[in-house]
């Protein structure tokens, strides 16, 4: 999180994830919402605008959905997961509308939400403190509750994000088996290196979560005003040997909330967005409207 909150604000506003995708359990949920209600009101408003705009993220991530997943895929995927953090499966409620997509961009459903704000910028994604113990056995615990943190933001981003390549096999027993493949949108949310930058672009704001281990990124645009009609936005991974176009966005592909992934990150220092004619550019060829460090 920011490095102007402090750390229990940091670590609030780390869980504002899990609450929107609905991965806590009934008691974690509980605490989560009493720190809410007796945080400062900028801590609060913060914390409100990322669980809207996760939810967001996750309407845009769906909105070409085929074919849903099996209604205990995801809960059996967050059990898994949270046992390989170590900790104890909790209840979790199945989300409306968390499914299988397939683009590398998309973009938001229809409703309204506000942005995130990106004051994740540059740091670890991760979770409270847990309870009090030793110096050692605390810092254990906070390892274990960050590695949770990755594992259930991307279970569910998983079932969320088509490309992230979960797939239902067949097994001898009355349910599915889930097995994970290692797609680029999957590795990165897993990673043990997971972490996030962000800051803003025009009136909306951008935050790439990348992991150096997976040489990608998964960026996720808030409310950034799409370009004009006539023009695109192109993206420039740049580093020692110049830059290199990693995509462009029409008026069409921006909506409120427009995700993408980023390969080959690792040679990159600098993530830059221009505004190019229709169909992109070899070189950028104007001056940046926002760039964003990625080291």
């Amino acid at each position: 999180m920011s490095e102007h909150l402090d750390p229990d604000a940091a670590d609030l506003l780390e869980m504002a994830p899990l609450v929107a995708l609905d991965a806590l359990s009934d008691v974690e949920l509980r605490d989560v919402q009493a720190r809410v209600a007796a945080a400062p009101h900028d801590v609060r408003a913060l914390f409100d605008k990322q669980v809207r705009a996760t939810r967001e993220a996750l309407a845009a991530m769906s909105k070409t959905t085929a074919t849903p997943p099996p209604p205990t895929l995801r809960d059996r995927i967050l059990s898994a997961a949270r046992a390989d953090a170590g900790l104890d499966a909790p209840d979790v409620a199945e989300p409306a509308g968390a499914s299988a997509s397939g683009p590398v961009v998309s973009g938001a459903s229809d409703h309204p939400m506000p942005p995130q704000d990106p004051a994740s910028a540059g740091t670890d994604v991760g979770q409270p403190e847990s309870a009090a113990g030793s110096p050692a056995t605390g810092a254990d615990d906070r390892r274990r509750s960050r590695r949770w943190t990755y594992l259930a933001a991307a279970a569910v981003l998983a079932v969320a994000i088509g490309a992230a390549g979960w797939v239902i096999g067949q097994s001898s027993s009355p349910e599915p088996e889930v097995r994970p493949l290692a797609s680029p949108a999957e590795q990165v949310f897993s990673a043990e290196d997971l972490r996030s930058t962000g800051g803003p672009v025009a009136t909306g704001n951008v935050t790439v979560y990348l992991a150096k281990s997976a040489d990608t990124g998964v960026l996720v645009m808030d409310s950034v005003p799409p370009p004009q009609p006539g023009t695109v936005y192109q993206m420039w991974l740049i580093g020692p040997d110049g830059a290199r176009s990693a995509g462009t966005m029409t008026d069409k592909d921006v909506e409120p909330v427009t995700t993408a992934v980023l390969s080959g990150i690792n040679s990159a220092s600098t993530l830059a967005f221009t505004v190019e004619p229709p169909g992109g550019s070899d070189r950028p060829t104007t001056t940046p409207v926002a760039q964003l460090s990625l080291t």
